[in-house]
């Protein structure tokens, strides 16, 4: 017998989505300098993976972080959007870190 339920909490669900979009976004992204040449197949799917871990847990304890404030609209708002607005700058970085590598 198993104590386990079929249903993921929201935080599990969010982790997997976040990790879906962010590996599928940093895929494309790097698709263009693996067909250049500029990396190779290797390193594609070590950024990706990374990417992919990075977003997930970032979207797994935002929401982990919203749902505990549940009774709370104002911090549970201020959370989502302070996690936007450090997505925001992460992907900013990054792109700037390109720019500078190029």
């Amino acid at each position: 017998m198993s104590n386990s339920s079929d249903k993921l909490n929201p935080a599990s669900r969010a982790m997997l989505v976040g990790a879906i979009l962010g590996g599928t976004a940093s895929a494309a992204n790097q698709w263009k300098a693996h067909q250049s040449g500029e990396i190779d197949t290797n390193q594609l799917v070590s950024v990706v993976a990374k990417d992919s871990l990075k977003t997930g847990l970032a979207s797994g304890a935002t929401t982990y972080i919203a749902e505990k404030m549940a009774g709370r609209p104002v911090l549970s708002m201020l959370t989502v959007l302070s996690a936007g607005a450090a997505g925001l700058y992460m992907m900013e970085q990054y792109a700037e870190k390109k720019k500078n590598e190029q």
